[in-house]
């Protein structure tokens, strides 16, 4: 049962594979199941997975049957692709896989797992007759599959460095890369600044592209209270707010009104700002500032890269201000480990190291320990996960985990998988 789920496995979940060609052979071979409805493409460095559900939030509250594909999943691939809130199901996931590998076989292409996953998407979009989705970028955009389809909006989240071995070494590299999203004349939102920004404007520039840049043709005022007040072009919306922890999603979830607001002025998707503080209310995601206890605040959080850290350690302060963390982190090998950790330490006094060894490119607890000795008060290596995290709680003070999706999700899925054997 399910051979085609087993045979994607195969593939290896951090697999990647830069182009175009392929994907766009098996579309073809399948009838181009990506032009056949409407799409949104949100790439970034940071927050693109938190502005994708957001922005799908805010079409489903207004009526519109969303398709959302997201990256990474935390415990089952189904969470990436889902229609109306509902995740795809296993068996609707094998089947479509099924005619994925066939059009591969008949052609002679081998996709790589993001690819098949994305394709499954949009086959899966068709056949629940959505309305529009909301696709995020895996990595990049100029050549992620996500970018095979003319997409009315294009949006920008950030541009800091990660992925440096595949999208450049610079900022504006960086930046040209995820411009590659950018169309012939669609709608671009962009929360980028500086030197990437002025990538964006060019990319749109050429393309005819209407680009809207917060702090210019949109911005926000953040509250206190985390609270926020959106100021655009036709919209002024008072006392919105986003219930993603997190002082970043402020920016995320302006980010996504920004696009609501531009796909009613200049789009045949129209949307009742009234509707916009239900919409955001509404948004959860897992493994992002995500709170496992509260008492003795327990954290899980997907950041791993040192911007990303930047807006871990600014909530932490926040949320719980004079409070210290103690870390548990695994990380892989293309990241700035030491940056990232050292980001960390602001906060923190101890920090215990682990690994995945399923994981192909993370990084062993030795190599870790060499690049972050120093920068801790205390510092351990524990080569298990589990057996990590049992030693962070046993410290029985506030605690956080970060540095690897596939490090939350790993541990997700055994606490859940706990939960459910004690309630036997």
């Amino acid at each position: 049962m399910f051979q085609n789920l087993k045979k994607l496995d195969t593939k290896g979940v951090d697999s990647v594979k830069p182009g175009l060609e392929r994907i766009t052979a098996v579309l073809g071979e399948l009838d181009y199941p990506q032009k056949k409805k409407d799409y949104i493409t949100v790439a970034g460095t940071n927050g693109k997975g938190s502005v994708a559900a957001c922005i799908a939030s805010i079409l489903e509250a207004n009526g519109y049957r969303v398709g959302l594909f997201t990256s990474p999943h935390l415990i089952d691939v189904t969470e990436r692709i889902k229609v109306g809130g509902e995740e795809i199901t296993s068996e609707e996931l094998e089947e479509n896989l099924g005619t994925v590998f066939t059009a591969c076989a008949r052609i002679g292409v081998e996709l790589s797992y993001f690819e098949l996953l994305t394709v499954a998407a949009f086959l899966h979009f068709n056949q629940k007759s959505i309305d529009i989705g909301v696709l995020e970028v895996g990595m990049g955009g100029r050549w992620d599959s996500t970018n095979v389809c003319d997409h009315m909006a294009s949006v920008i989240t950030n541009v800091s460095f990660d992925h440096t071995e595949y999208l450049g070494n610079t900022l504006s590299e960086i930046a040209a890369e995820k411009a590659g999203i950018i169309k012939k004349n669609a709608l671009v939102i962009t929360g980028c600044t500086g030197e990437a920004l002025s990538v964006i404007e060019q990319k749109s520039q050429e393309n005819s592209a209407n680009c809207h840049r917060v702090g210019t043709e949109f911005n926000y005022k953040k509250k206190e209270d985390l609270g926020f007040d959106y100021i655009g072009p036709r919209w002024n919306l008072p006392g919105l707010k986003i219930f993603l922890s997190g002082t970043h999603q402020v920016e995320n979830a302006a980010i996504s009104v920004a696009t609501a607001e531009l796909l009613t002025m200049h789009t045949r998707y129209k949307m009742d700002p009234e509707k916009i503080k239900e919409a955001l209310s509404g948004v959860s995601l897992g493994g992002r500032m995500e709170y496992l206890n509260r008492e003795i605040p327990i954290i899980i959080d997907g950041a791993h890269n040192t911007a990303a850290g930047e807006n871990l350690v600014e909530s932490l302060e926040f949320y719980h201000p004079g409070v210290k963390f103690n870390f548990l982190l695994t990380m892989l090998g293309n990241k700035d480990v030491s940056g990232f950790t050292e980001i960390l330490s602001r906060v923190s006094g101890k920090l215990i190291i682990t690994e995945l060894a399923a994981v192909k490119k993370s990084l062993g607890t030795e190599k870790i320990l060499e690049l972050v000795r120093g920068q801790f008060d205390s510092i351990e290596t524990v080569k298990d996960p589990l057996r990590a995290y049992e030693r962070l709680l046993d410290y029985g003070e506030a605690a956080c985990v970060c540095g690897s999706f596939y490090l939350i999700g790993y541990l997700k899925e055994a606490i859940e998988n706990e939960k459910t054997l004690d309630s036997n």
